[in-house]
């Protein structure tokens, strides 16, 4: 189908109610922004009539390839899937981001749109990687055409040809991938050269271009067959393989062991906490873990006096380390949180506490953390030996036998000639300017070689290393306790230091009473009473974020459940200085969508309203709110059970039905955007839709029924807070799937503090509650044999329908961060096969104003981090030659805005910086196979539909009824019409 504008195209304005008229229009088309094509050119439009491919490249087959003038480097011919041909592209040697690429001619249509296709074995993946984790080989295809690339690198709306995922996308099949080429490109042409290159994986975050860009490592995936055709659907060829529908079964690879093994971790977890950890370098996940331990009787916590004192130590050490460097708050455990944890764990402790918080606030950032040895259990806590730091004939220990004073010494032993190990301090030590001592008390016993020593590390705010060794000697052989100290004046730059205690050559050495002298006239300042210290953390945490209230919906959620959080504990401590409960519960309903988001306030607590009175965070729908429909990013299941519980949990806890209730639309709006096929064993699954979802996603989506395991959840939390009866179907359905116990992978093998607070919860909370629930029959929305559903949101532009034993999702609002790019972004699914596609579509009720595409590879995640000034506009180049855009040049029409969005948020393109809603059309026209999508996204318009000649008789799939080609159909405001000319 061509996008080029004709007559019969024309959208008329309908004048309503309440709406100004806006008179006639062309819709807008893809091609306004490429070389002009007659309207005569592309009269049979509307024809869906299936059409044979423009062309057909078969790779691994000799005359294919010959007959396009193939040229090949660091590829290999290849038998794979269903015994077909297909090529892998291999890694350099040495490796490097670049791998080998393929080269040929293609025929292309010399107006409209011409299409890519390419073809893909399902089976393959990142096999490397456990599902979920970060995998190692997830390389990508980049298409490219007469030497430009084709759309981006990373989050384009014209994205990659290929990325590979730690799962099978389509077990058992082949799946396809549909790209546009620019019409600029092919205008006039009857063939073009196009280019796949591999390329090594991308972390959408990195700060640097080494971060950005990984080295490609193994040979690509393979690669069958690439089309080009003009119809934004792809049909194959008759007579190609595909692979049947898979039979689905339950999972039995994992069982009850997996639950076990994330009971074990807890365990081992709660008894660092309470014996062997540093309070100094306990983060806010690992003292709300010993606090969740204090409360329960499965924990060796339980109960114990050390677990409550251990807990403040570390929110006192959060306090010190806050009052000598202000960006703690910012860059604390979760970032928009701030210090909300706290008043939380204040919460959960508080009927126990006793006269704790009138104690005086504990440690200093300036001392060495547990100079003495004495506390810690086999090993000292406080320190540790990095990977790097022994040899195999080495050991070390707490021993309690030995002490200069106090209680216990650091014993280390090395019995071979090069024996060497190496114990530092964590957290790091805090030091300003001047020169100080650093010392420690060292016994040795028949040492010889270099011998024992003290070497103090001097770092940077950022812990980069500042400097080499200072090493200070004790005498070798055997000796009684010696001094060792040495004088350093702190090098510039440096602001903390690590002191490694060291032994070179055999023996056993023993260190105790490690010091750091600050020079004369180094004053310390007394330290607060604890309840005066906690309120000054809260209320700063609170009003700094009630002043820094991020627009993206997880972001807003977070941040609502640190400011409520930390309000919740100046309530306890000084309820004079709390917001209101209505108040302090204002900023969840923002950030669920249930009152408008009015952003950031000033000094004064006014609200900047920096997208209006009228915009919400989260869609009627149901959907949180960026720019379009958000994949893994929109599962907030976690984000909603912790904002519930922040109310509902704890002393003075209260209900919150309101919350609930919303909380539950959001989870089950996110029941329709589920893929249910099989895994990699064949075992039935559902995963996140994320094909559409416009923000670092991968392919296939993670495992997701109701809840997902993630960093802050596991796949019961949902059922077992909300109790709602369809989400705890979907729950249960997963575990009759055999589905539960697979997702506990990341709670056993994370060693991550914040996942061990998700399985803390799962085994001490939220199992034996799920276990209780009642058998419902719900059933996750998206299986072949639940009813078929028509979802539409125009707030984020998206579509989910299930239709008989088809799944169709669409994303109008196609990463359109800084003008409507009239792309859209297809996901169909069958029991048989799966599509993935970037189609053109029509739009209508732009503005005049334009945005020109930038001559820009990727899209950089980072760079809408206002801190991130060091990334340049569009991210950092690629390693190798310099690429060059297709799409630049494009201009893109500005949707509207609402009249009281202030124009420095709206109206001003930033450099590489998204901007919200120029890039959602009033109105959208989008063609795909048997289906036609006209939406309006508009409040206050009404969008007449022309005459659908060529697409013929459909159903609408909201009533059912068969509208007629020749009808002339409106569309309301916020509404959507989905035609199916398969009619039955």
């Amino acid at each position: 189908m061509s996008d080029s504008p004709r007559r019969r195209e024309v959208l008329k304005y309908a004048g309503t109610t309440g709406a100004a008229a806006a008179g006639l229009g062309w819709l807008n088309t893809p091609s306004a922004a490429a070389s002009p094509i007659r309207a005569a050119d592309a009269d049979d439009a509307f024809k869906k009539a299936v059409r044979a491919p423009l062309d057909i490249v078969v790779f691994g087959d000799a005359d294919s390839e010959a007959a396009h003038g193939l040229s090949a480097t660091l590829s290999d011919t290849t038998t794979g899937g269903l015994g077909q041909s297909a090529r892998v592209l291999n890694p350099t040697q040495p490796a490097s981001y670049w791998g080998g690429t393929l080269k040929f001619d293609v025929a292309v249509s010399p107006t409209g749109t011409t299409y890519v296709t390419v073809r893909l074995w399902g089976d393959d993946y990142d096999s490397t990687s456990q599902e979920g984790a970060s995998g190692t080989n997830m390389w990508r295809l980049q298409l490219f055409c007469d030497g430009l690339q084709v759309g981006y690198q990373d989050g384009g709306a014209v994205d990659c040809l290929d990325i590979l995922d730690t799962s099978p996308r389509s077990p058992g099949r082949f799946f396809f991938h549909t790209l546009p080429l620019p019409e600029r490109m092919t205008a006039g042409k009857k063939k073009v050269t196009l280019e796949i290159r591999s390329m090594g994986r991308i972390w959408s975050y990195g700060q640097n271009a080494d971060q950005l860009y990984y080295k490609m490592t193994t040979p690509s995936r393979g690669i069958y067959r690439l089309y080009t055709h003009t119809e934004p659907y792809f049909a194959p060829p008759k007579g190609e393989v595909q692979g049947p529908a898979p039979e689905p079964k339950a999972r039995t690879v994992e069982g009850p062991e997996a639950l076990e093994a994330v009971r074990k971790r807890v365990d081992k977890d709660q008894k660092f906490y309470l014996t062997s950890a540093n309070p100094a370098g306990m983060d806010a996940w690992a003292f709300q873990s010993l606090a969740e331990g204090y409360l329960w009787s499965g924990s060796p916590a339980y109960r114990k006096p050390a677990a409550l004192d251990r807990v403040l130590r570390a929110i006192d050490s959060r306090y010190l380390a806050w009052k000598a460097d202000p960006t703690v708050l910012t860059g604390s455990d979760q970032q928009w949180q701030g210090f909300g944890r706290i008043g939380l764990v204040l919460a959960l402790l508080w009927e126990y506490l006793g006269d704790r918080l009138d104690q005086k606030v504990t440690g200093s950032p300036y001392d060495i953390t547990n100079p003495g040895f004495a506390e810690g259990g086999d090993t000292p806590m406080g320190w540790e030996v990095p990977g790097w730091g022994k040899t195999a004939d080495t050991a070390w220990s707490r021993d309690t036998t030995v002490a200069r004073t106090g209680s216990a010494s650091l014993k280390v032993t090395a019995t071979a000639s090069n024996g060497f190990i190496t114990v530092y301090s964590t957290p790091k030590t805090r030091i300003g300017e001047g020169t100080y001592t650093y010392g420690a008390w060292i016994r040795t016993d028949g040492v010889t070689g270099a011998g024992a020593h003290i070497d103090p590390l001097f770092f940077d705010a950022s812990g980069k290393l500042i400097g080499s060794d200072h090493r200070k000697y004790a005498t070798t052989g055997t000796h009684d306790w010696e001094y060792v100290s040495i004088d350093l004046e702190t090098p510039p730059g440096a602001t903390q230091i690590e002191m490694h205690l060291r032994l070179s050559g055999p023996g056993t050495a023993w260190f105790d009473d490690v010091s750091v002298v600050p020079p004369k006239g180094t004053g310390t300042t007394e330290q607060p009473v604890r309840r005066a210290a906690y309120i000054d953390m809260l209320k700063s945490s609170r009003d700094y974020w009630r002043q820094h209230f991020p627009h993206y919906t997880n972001q807003s959620q977070i941040c609502a459940i640190g400011i409520y959080q930390a309000n919740r504990g100046l309530r306890l401590l000084d309820p004079d200085l709390a917001l209101p409960e209505k108040k302090a519960r204002d900023y969840m309903y923002q950030s669920l969508g249930m009152k408008p988001y009015l952003g950031k306030e000033d000094k004064d607590g006014n609200p900047t309203k920096p997208l209006g009175e009228g915009y919400h965070q989260v869609t009627k729908a149901g959907l949180t709110r960026e720019l379009g429909y958000v994949g893994s990013y929109g599962e907030v299941i976690d984000w909603l059970v912790m904002m519930y519980e922040s109310v509902t949990r704890g002393y003075d806890a209260q209900d919150a039905p309101e919350l609930r209730e919303q909380m539950v639309k959001i989870t089950k709006a996110r029941g329709r955007f589920r893929v249910v096929d099989v895994d990699e064993t064949g075992a039935r699954v559902s995963r996140i839709e994320t094909v559409i979802g416009w923000r670092n996603e991968v392919y296939p989506g993670e495992i997701a029924y109701a809840s997902r395991t993630a960093w802050d959840s596991h796949p019961l939390m949902a059922a077992a807070v909300f109790k709602d009866p369809d989400i705890v179907g979907w729950t249960q359905e997963m575990v009759n799937d055999g589905q539960f116990y697979k997702q506990l992978h990341l709670l056993i093998n994370h060693s991550w503090t914040r996942v061990g607070l998700a399985g803390l919860r799962l085994v001490s909370r939220d199992w034996d509650t799920f276990q209780s629930l009642p058998n419902r029959p719900a059933r996750v929305p998206t299986g072949w044999d639940e009813p078929d559903f028509l979802f539409a949101d125009e707030e984020n532009g998206c579509v989910a329908l299930k239709n008989g034993k088809e799944l169709l999702f669409a994303s109008l609002y196609w990463r359109a961060r800084q003008g409507v790019n009239n792309y859209a972004r297809i996901h169909h699914v069958t029991p048989v096969d799966q599509r993935s596609a970037t189609v053109r579509q029509r739009s209508a009720g732009t503005t005049d104003k334009t945005f020109t595409v930038r001559d820009w590879i990727l899209w950089d995640s980072a760079i809408n981090d206002p801190a991130a000034s060091h990334i340049p506009p569009g991210g950092f180049p690629p390693p190798g030659d310099t690429l060059h855009q297709s799409q630049k040049g494009d201009v893109y029409r500005l949707a509207p805005v609402p009249d009281d969005v202030p124009d420095p948020a709206m109206g001003v393109h930033f450099e590489g910086v998204e901007t919200m809603l120029v890039g959602r059309a009033p109105f959208y026209l989008c063609e795909y196979g048997d289906y036609l999508i006209a939406m309006n996204t508009s409040t206050d318009k009404t969008f007449t539909l022309p005459a659908r000649q060529g697409f013929g008789p459909a159903r609408d799939l909201a009533t059912g009824k068969v509208i007629g080609a020749g009808r002339r159909l409106e569309i309301g405001p916020l509404s959507t019409l989905v035609l199916y000319r398969g009619l039955s």
